[in-house]
């Protein structure tokens, strides 16, 4: 919000005309705060103005908010409401219920790797390619880049965490996301009996990020009815703490009947709920898969028999990540695969530090260390 007022300010719009309140301070309705700005700022009916952006924060401990601001929404066409607030789940499903066609949303992500490094003052000058000379250039800055994903992982992509040292506050971050989340948000807005089960579900994905997810054999490890199974999760992807990819196919029917896989929405949560197995070297490359996977917008991985990939991006391309150095040709057979199977000329292996383009079979595989590969999503 602070930004969108920056460059509204930065474009000569008029100060009076950008109005920003965070309902962390004490008001009962939003005419009456309206009416305060129009009679003291203004000084005359908000109707007579050109345009003005009302920024509201925390909207959702306003009672009645969205109905509220659906009637002065239809009053006030010259107005641009800007609205947001801690609690998403409650704001996307009182907007969704109430302000259908009036409003348009944007989901904040965590910070990009990218990102993460501009604000600990290092910057990499990127080009669009993924040639082979532009990545060697990337790749001189190893020994002063490359730390830092570590702590990125840890950290999990929470700007809150940026500058925290301690350990022990790094891990228990993830437990007020994940309490705040399923133990007031969800159940409150969803009526959940049993909120307890979402941090069971939690900490098995933790345990194995990526895994397929079976809702039969889900139901007999939890001793719960799948149907349940499959809602606790449906929550749990709409409040963001789970990501979950299709099978890749050409029929989207065919995807969603097949198996899922499920990650955490961020690394920081497999830290808070599984430290002492962080990073052992078989575990962390679970790890930064989950990583590659919520660094994405992709939607998809692709299996087949003994084949298997760990995500399809929009453009078909195939990667897998291979956390380490020393990749034999067999471990790339899956890329290959498919590549041969769609009728695609290059697939992508994400490695610990190996950067190589290779071609194969007339497939060109192209080794990007991870800490590169996060450079450019």
């Amino acid at each position: 919000m602070y930004q969108l007022i920056d460059s509204l300010l930065r474009k000569g719009f008029s100060r009076k005309h950008i109005f920003y309140f965070s309902f962390d301070e004490s008001i009962s309705t939003l005419e009456e705060l309206l009416k305060t700005y129009s009679d003291l700022i203004i000084s005359k009916d908000l109707t007579k103005e050109k345009k003005i952006y009302i920024f509201l924060d925390e909207i959702q401990r306003l009672e009645n908010w969205e109905n509220q601001l659906k009637i002065f929404y239809d009053l006030y066409p010259n107005v641009k409401f800007i609205v947001s607030g801690s609690a998403s789940i409650t704001i996307q499903k009182m907007a969704v219920e109430s302000l259908a066609g009036r409003i348009y949303e944007f989901i904040l992500p965590l910070l990009p790797f990218r990102e993460f490094l501009e604000l600990k003052g290092e910057r990499i000058k990127l080009q669009e390619s993924w040639d082979y000379k532009n990545l060697k250039e990337i790749y001189l800055a190893r020994e002063r880049i490359a730390p830092y994903l570590i702590e990125y992982t840890r950290k999990g992509g929470f700007i809150e965490l940026m500058e925290e040292t301690d350990e022990d506050r790094i891990k228990r971050y993830s437990s007020s996301i994940i309490e705040r989340i399923a133990f007031v948000d969800l159940a409150t807005n969803f009526k959940i009996r049993e909120p307890q089960l979402f941090k069971i579900i939690l900490e098995l994905i933790a345990s194995n990020p990526g895994f397929l997810l079976d809702y039969a054999n889900f139901s007999r490890i939890l001793g719960k009815d799948k149907r349940l199974i499959a809602d606790y999760i449906s929550h749990l992807k709409y409040s963001f703490l789970v990501k979950s990819l299709y099978n890749f196919s050409k029929s989207r029917f065919i995807s969603e009947r097949k198996l899922k896989k499920v990650y955490l929405g961020s690394t920081n949560f497999i830290y808070g709920l599984q430290p002492g197995r962080f990073l052992e070297p078989q575990f962390l490359g679970k790890v930064m898969e989950n990583l590659v996977v919520v660094n994405t917008n992709t939607q998809f991985f692709w299996r087949l028999r003994n084949y298997e990939i760990d995500l399809v991006t929009d453009e078909n391309i195939p990667v897998e990540v291979k956390y380490k150095n020393k990749i034999t040709d067999r471990e790339v057979n899956s890329v290959t695969k498919f590549c041969k199977n769609y009728k695609v000329n290059k697939g992508l292996i994400v490695t610990k530090d190996f950067l190589s383009f290779r071609k194969r079979e007339g497939i060109e595989l192209a080794y990007i260390p991870l800490w590169i590969f996060l450079l450019k999503t």
